[in-house]
């Protein structure tokens, strides 16, 4: 497989970490944060009309893209559906459709490698988004290309940049600039095996350790642990900011029958990078990450399977969600996105609230 599949140059602008070459002229690198489905930096600003020349470092685990384009959040949404409808040929063309709102693409770049293009900033000021197309990644693989007079005036203000403070105050919790993974006792959540995660930025989630299961998702605040501290370990948690539905059902992921309850085994957790959660399903043995965006509601689900001796399952409550996945097919008649054996080793699936 070439480590560049595709490269679409168009027309505007970029700045990330920002350099002057030449008079009106901006050098580019957009990098990745290592298993977190985001882009490094998320904002980034070019004078109107100036020569830019970008450059697409993918220091990640998994393929990624990048496209410029005009419009609102829901165009960007129009756009990762489109890419997602383009099937087979979707490879080919680096999940990039011939769509008007596209401005500039570099297409698909493996693990490692990189890829740059040149183009003309927009005259026009404002910001422009850019977000990654390869299915189940735009939901949180976003973010904002601005075209102003003086860029080097706004870059540091506009970063997002996620607190760096991770002692609790008054019993608050922060996630600072890496991942925050605790054990928990949640008020309303019937589980004694709880554990948070708080990704930079402000996108959290509940996984349940007994039914496998992430509970909910939250953007925003992290936790409350001042009941937990004040009886050394006995009160619960409060979940802070605001919740959202994640579509999971008990021992969502089955192997070979949907109807069939698994046996299960929780085998513990990484905190590395972005939280990865080992357990088997049947005997066979399950990777599991999850993404997703602080100003959005849903969640992307990732799966690492090995071995898997037959078709995969992924049971989700259809109601009042939109599903997306990058194996097999949702059946929303049914509940459950189903992925053939052969393309089970690894996959994403992505919800969203309606």
């Amino acid at each position: 497989m070439k480590s560049i599949y595709l490269l679409i140059p168009i027309t505007l602008f970029f700045l990330a970490e920002f350099s002057s070459v030449a008079k009106n002229q901006h050098d580019v690198t957009i990098g990745t944060r290592h298993g977190q489905l985001r882009y490094s930096p998320e904002v980034f600003a070019v004078k109107p009309g100036s020569n830019v020349h970008l450059t697409f470092s993918n220091s990640d685990e998994m393929i990624h893209n990048l496209v410029i384009a005009q419009g609102t959040s829901k165009e960007m949404d129009r756009l990762a559906e489109s890419a997602l409808k383009l099937g087979e040929k979707g490879m080919a063309m680096g999940f990039i459709p011939k769509d008007p709102s596209i401005i500039v693409g570099i297409g698909l770049v493996e693990p490692g490698q990189k890829a740059s293009v040149e183009f003309i900033a927009p005259k026009e000021k404002g910001n422009y988004p850019f977000i990654c197309t390869f299915p189940g990644h735009s939901l949180s693989m976003r973010g904002i290309m601005k075209v102003v007079d003086e860029p080097e005036n706004i870059i540091l203000s506009e970063m997002k940049i996620a607190p760096s403070n991770t002692t609790p105050k008054n019993g608050v919790l922060e996630v600072g600039n890496e991942a925050r993974v605790i054990r928990v006792h949640i008020s309303g959540v019937d589980s004694g095996r709880s554990i948070a995660v708080g990704l930079p930025g402000g996108f959290n989630y509940l996984f349940d350790a007994e039914k496998l299961m992430i509970r909910t998702g939250w953007t925003g605040a992290f936790l409350n642990v001042s009941r937990d501290r004040r009886s050394r370990g006995g009160g619960p948690c409060s979940i802070l900011g605001k919740k959202f539905e994640v579509g999971a059902k008990e021992y969502p992921l089955r192997i070979g029958k949907a109807e069939k309850i698994p046996s299960v085994r929780f085998r513990g957790y990484s905190k590395l990078e972005n939280p990865i959660f080992f357990y088997d399903v049947d005997g066979v043995e399950v990777r599991q990450t999850a993404t997703g965006s602080p100003d959005k509601e849903g969640m992307t689900y990732g799966f690492r399977i090995t071995d898997a001796p037959a078709d995969v399952f992924f049971l989700l409550n259809q109601e009042n969600l939109k599903v997306t996945t990058t194996a097999g097919e949702w059946k929303s008649d049914k509940g459950y996105v189903h992925i053939p054996e052969d393309e089970a080793v690894e996959f994403f699936v992505s919800i969203e609230s309606k």
